[in-house]
């Protein structure tokens, strides 16, 4: 088993983790087990009136990121990684 732990901070907006095609409930930190598999984190981040979010995993250590952005009106961001 790993740990996945994720913290993230929106300033103005949101944010929307998706694990493995499931979103996950966003109450950061979030931190749950998986299993050894390999597994696919996303997020998808809505600014409506421009802000900056960080988004940070500091486990497991092969996922370690940390991503900070600053959106404009009406800007989104999206990505992922392997965890």
């Amino acid at each position: 088993m790993k740990k996945l732990v994720v913290s993230a901070f929106v300033e103005r907006g949101q944010i929307q983790l998706i694990l493995d095609g499931n979103p996950v409930i966003p109450q950061f930190p979030v931190e749950m087990e998986l299993s050894d598999d390999e597994h696919v984190l996303q997020w998808y981040v809505e600014s409506p009136i421009g802000g900056q979010f960080t988004l940070s995993i500091s486990s497991p250590k092969s996922a370690e990121m940390q991503l900070t952005k600053r959106l404009g009106k009406g800007e989104k961001d999206w990505g992922g990684v392997r965890v």
